[in-house]
């Protein structure tokens, strides 16, 4: 079934401002493009680039997201005096049982229309380089955050030695309205006490005066957050471990609603970890990153990613003989239409998955064929798409909507029309209508919209789908295209 996922509204503005201003004065001029690492826990010099401003990294426990956190955290020096820097360090210091030298750490950093390579490095015993890094705010929330204060021993005597009134920052109205929003919950005011290195937040609603002692992890980790985000000003960059922070899906949502907004407001780059399949669906494509570890070599650096496709990376599930990798869910309804007409037998033997653009269906075919992805795969590219390493092309040579809207005569959208239960001529006409439209991806639903409520647009597609394999396609077209599926699945 096909289901459009709904985006925040405040996305499509960020995403203007974005393709207007991108690193213009008036849009994000200080940007952390991307990093290198070398000779880090497994890394041997992958890249990561940053191609949004807001941008999520998805990953196994260990596969080194909070590394790359980390790294980025330490690529400027604080803007203001009495502002926080980070150092390698802080986040990689020698231990009893690691010994950090041999690194390098690269980071691409564009400045208004100049872009410039720094490197840190230590060979040995003393970093290199910590002079020449720019300046720049930068805030960074841990995985610490998620521990709430009640959780720590003695917890009990931390709370009696707070001394209150006096260690207490109230949160202007601004602040309490948007910890409201988040957590769709009315409070009436807020404020955060200090105790050592841990903030204690304290909250009031119709119900009463509570602190961070008597709160759930989700609201004591966004009230933190909610704390930082007071404090970063514009072109900042906001590092933010685990974002979903035990948020249930819907706060999620509005979490990242807000992050767009403040992003687009002043300029902030965040740059975020998360093992949530909601935090990924609220993202633009070019906002997805996952990072794969393999058990030997380097890790694979996955840009584009669908939220399904990161979530069956990360969950343990039996897998399908062969998976097959393809852009969309149009394409996805299109390929098991292909394989239902041509070889039914081997339907229950696959699983196809949408994974996002066509660079990324490229990508995993490259994987697939080289053996570095946990099953057997293929990729399956549209038809304006041209071959590469591990992948096939679906039978036609434009997008699936045109092929099929341009190759259909009468009989064929009369099958359509059958199978809907609609009059054909109510079908040919909303057909003519749908075609009008530059989108061609939107030519499906306004075909839908205008037959009426009774009209899904995902049995729009599915009965179009059917007939367009079983009645139009060529058949040796057809034939070939399974028969590769075929061979790769033996």
């Amino acid at each position: 079934m096909i289901n459009k996922r709904k985006t925040p509204p405040t996305l499509s503005p960020l995403i203007h401002e974005w393709n207007t201003a991108r690193n213009t004065a008036k849009g994000w001029p200080q940007f952390l493009e991307g990093i290198v690492i070398r000779g880090m826990r497994g890394w041997d010099g992958e890249s990561i680039q940053f191609r949004f401003p807001v941008v999520a990294i998805a990953g196994e426990n260990g596969a080194g997201k909070s590394t790359v956190l980390k790294v980025a955290a330490a690529a400027y020096v604080a803007q203001q005096e009495g502002g926080l820097t980070f150092y390698p360090d802080d986040f990689f210091p020698n231990t009893p049982w690691e010994t950090i030298e041999g690194v390098s750490l690269g980071y691409l950093i564009r400045r208004g229309e100049s872009i410039d390579f720094t490197l840190l490095r230590k060979l040995t015993k003393r970093w290199r380089g910590m002079p020449d890094r720019f300046k720049r705010p930068v805030f960074f929330l841990d995985i610490s955050r998620t521990q709430p204060i009640n959780t720590l021993v003695g917890y009990g005597k931390i709370a009696k030695e707070l001394n209150f009134p006096g260690d207490v920052t109230p949160f202007n109205e601004a602040d309490r309205a948007l910890l409201s929003r988040i957590m769709n919950k009315a409070y009436t005011a807020s404020s955060m006490a200090k105790y050592g290195n841990k903030q204690v937040g304290v909250l009031t609603t119709q119900a009463g005066e509570y602190s961070n002692f008597h709160q759930g992890a989700g609201e004591d980790a966004t009230a933190d957050l909610v704390a930082l985000l007071r404090l970063a000003p514009m072109h900042s960059l906001v590092i933010i471990d685990e974002v979903e922070a035990s948020l249930h899906p819907r706060a999620q949502r509005r979490l990242m609603t807000e992050l767009f907004s403040i992003s687009k407001d002043r300029k902030i780059q965040f740059i975020l970890s998360t093992h949530s399949a909601t935090i990924l669906e609220q993202l633009p494509t070019e906002a997805r990153i996952y990072i794969q570890a393999t058990r030997k070599g380097p890790k694979n650096i996955i840009y584009g990613v669908t939220p399904e496709f990161a979530m069956s990376l990360m969950d343990d599930v039996d897998h399908p003989e062969l998976v097959l990798y393809c852009e969309d869910e149009e394409a996805q309804v299109l390929i098991d239409a292909l394989i239902s007409q041509e070889m039914p037998e081997i339907k229950n033997r696959v699983a196809v998955m949408p994974v996002g653009t066509a660079s990324t269906v490229k990508t995993l075919g490259e994987l697939g064929a080289k053996s570095k992805l946990p099953n057997p795969s293929l990729g399956i590219l549209d038809g304006d798409q041209k071959e590469t390493e591990g992948c096939i092309l679906l039978p036609g040579n434009q997008a699936p909507e045109k092929e099929i809207f341009s190759a259909f005569d009468e009989p064929a959208w009369e099958k359509v029309a059958t199978r809907l239960d609609v009059r054909i001529a109510d079908l040919l006409e909303a057909i003519d209508d749908a075609r009008q439209i530059d989108n061609h991806h939107a030519w499906a639903r306004k075909v839908a919209e205008r037959l009426g409520p009774r009209v899904r647009v995902g049995r729009v597609w599915e009965d179009i789908a059917s007939v367009w394999a079983k009645e139009v396609v060529n058949p040796a077209e057809r034939a070939a295209f399974i028969e590769a599926i075929f061979q790769r699945l033996i």
